[in-house]
């Protein structure tokens, strides 16, 4: 406040009650509560607005609202030394999630900015139809987590949902995430990941099977009316605006159909790989079925990248 003119600083204790402010002007629209003039007085040199600048740290430390949207519309420019982001941005108080207006460009040295293969969790980690916490399962804020659904084809998600008993699982085993006699529709989801200042953001996962895994197109009325033995697929799905919408990678290398991304038996490992992406967040998920035993399919290998 102390570089504030004194006639300013008088229009403010004056003219409490005026509905429109304008600085360096007094002509302005009737459609405006604050106008800035470019232009300084008395002078002829310009100047232009500087918003509150705050490192990544800073920008969580902001008390803005999680239950009201009392805080939508609020802005930040965020310069972060450390980790290089440089984005001006502004916060949803509908969804409550800070959303990059515009970023600059980082360079990329090819960053990973997610991984995960699995490593580093005890044998039985995850989820069974016996119980929904198993190992070192990372519940809560997490890198991942794990959501079985009540019933096939519903929306209602659950755990362990339409897993029957210890033998129906999603479990890290070997240092790969296991997926085993689902029964329905299963996720893998991760965390949202900032790719914030990335013009390309590269994924890649691996994925294999055993067991008779069966996949019969005609057989099906859309994509997940079917009977239980012949609707064995993989679905890898992202989203770059928080999870509200999801790009479906469709048929990939011909293993999948127009509705799935891989379907039916697959031939040894598949490393899947897609890029192009940009944002300011990424979520990946992997949607799948199996309804047998015998019949599992193995994650492995998650890396986020710029690229």
């Amino acid at each position: 406040m102390r570089n504030l003119p004194v006639s300013l600083l008088l229009f403010f204790i004056v003219h409490p009650a005026w509905s429109q402010v304008g600085i360096n002007t007094t002509s302005f629209s009737d459609a405006v509560v604050l106008f800035m003039e470019a232009q300084k007085i008395p002078t002829s040199n310009y100047g232009g607005f500087l918003m509150p600048v705050v490192t990544e740290a800073q920008q969580a430390s902001i008390p803005v609202s999680t239950t009201t949207q009392a805080d939508d519309g609020l802005m930040v420019y965020v310069s972060d030394p450390i980790t290089g982001k440089q984005c001006w941005e502004i916060y949803d108080g509908v969804l409550h999630t800070w959303r990059s207006v515009y970023c600059t460009n980082l360079e990329c040295s090819s960053e990973i900015l997610f991984e995960e293969d699995f490593s580093t969790y005890l044998d039985g980690t995850g989820v069974t139809g016996a119980s929904s916490a198993n190992g070192n399962y990372p519940s809560g804020v997490s890198k991942w987590s794990l959501t079985s659904f009540q019933s096939f084809g519903s929306s209602t998600q659950a755990l362990p949902g339409m897993l029957v008993d210890a033998n129906d699982y999603a479990l890290v085993i070997g240092g790969e995430l296991n997926f085993r006699d689902t029964n329905g529709a299963f996720l893998f989801q991760t965390q949202a990941i900032d790719i914030s200042g990335y013009a390309d953001v590269l994924v890649s996962l691996d994925i294999h099977e055993s067991g008779p895994l069966e996949y019969i197109p005609a057989s099906h009325v859309n994509d997940f009316d079917c009977g239980e033995t012949v609707s064995d697929y993989v679905d890898i799905e992202y989203s770059t605006d928080g999870g509200i919408t999801y790009t479906e990678v469709a048929n990939y290398l011909g293993n999948g159909t127009t509705n799935h991304t891989l379907a039916s038996d697959l031939s040894g490992t598949i490393s899947l790989s897609f890029s192009g992406i940009s944002g300011t967040s990424f979520i990946l998920r992997v949607r799948l079925q199996n309804w047998a035993d015998d019949e599992i399919y193995f994650l492995d290998n998650i890396v986020v990248r710029c690229n």
